[in-house]
């Protein structure tokens, strides 16, 4: 949707959650020397400044990346992000979006397709990342582009999918892209974010989800504030993710109490296996 920007969001409890998984999942799939491909189907602007702008107006981060920037705890999941998004903090106070926090964890051998439709973010996008020939900037529409690149050579590979479901055909074209993916390279690491809201789409959408795929997949919520059959915002978010690594499960239920409490949040776990095994 080209009225959506994310920079009022950056930062947020949500980007949080999405941001520290993503670390994971890239962290795991980058152990192997073979490389990988990364798809990113909704880039945004790629670095965000969090004292002026957009994201000034809302001050969102406040009450997410602004709570575990300085948390001292060792806890895996918030170290690794941590160590990540404290250096943009520190030279610049900026926020790196996931294909910022992508070219961090990527080597020389991973090659990154992200998308991105609206004409200023898709610029300043381009700009982060041109000289990076890892990288190749497309503003094009994402759920749509991405399908077109697998399998990917290496047959390894990471996507991620995080509308803003401001569009309510998203819930169900969606499915239908993940679907057509799923067909063409089901050992794929897909990451798919959706919001928490009190709509029957939104509702049914992270179950239509997790029924879509029959192989490993996990779904995990982070609730932060109360849910109202009335209130029309976000009162959390959550990740199904197919393919995880076998380790996240581990990490998640040992981390997920420590980041729920930093956020003032709760959160939901739902791990499933296939009778296959680990796909990777």
């Amino acid at each position: 949707m080209l009225s959506y920007r994310h920079a009022f969001h950056a930062g947020n409890a949500a980007d949080v959650l999405k941001h520290a998984i993503l670390i994971q999942c890239l962290d795991y799939i980058g152990q192997k020397e073979k490389g990988y491909m990364y798809a990113d189907t909704h880039s945004g602007a790629g670095l965000y400044h969090l004292s002026e702008g957009y994201a000034a107006q809302n001050g969102e981060w406040l009450s997410g990346a602004g709570r575990v920037i300085d948390e001292t705890s060792e806890v895996w999941l918030l170290h690794r992000y941590r160590e990540i998004i404290i250096p943009f903090w520190q030279n610049s106070k900026t926020y790196p979006g996931s294909s910022i926090i992508a070219a961090r964890l990527m080597r020389p051998q991973d090659k990154a397709y992200c998308f991105e439709l609206h004409p200023r973010d898709f610029e300043l996008l381009h700009a982060e990342l041109e000289n990076d020939r890892r990288f190749k900037i497309i503003k094009a529409d994402g759920p749509k582009g991405f399908v077109s690149l697998l399998p990917p050579p290496a047959r390894r590979g990471c996507i991620l999918i995080d509308p803003s479901y401001e569009i309510k055909s998203d819930y169900i074209d969606l499915q239908k892209h993940i679907a057509a993916a799923l067909k063409r390279f089901s050992a794929g690491t897909y990451i798919i974010w959706y919001p928490l809201l009190a709509r029957p789409d939104a509702l049914s959408f992270p179950v239509s989800l997790m029924n879509l795929y029959q192989g490993n997949r996990c779904r995990i919520e982070l609730q932060f504030s109360e849910k109202s059959p009335e209130e029309r915002g976000m009162y959390g978010c959550g990740l199904v993710i197919y393919n995880p690594p076998w380790i996240l499960q581990s990490v998640l239920e040992q981390d997920m109490p420590a980041l729920a409490g930093l956020l003032n949040g709760t959160w939901f776990l739902e791990w499933e296996e296939s009778a296959r095994g680990d796909t990777d």
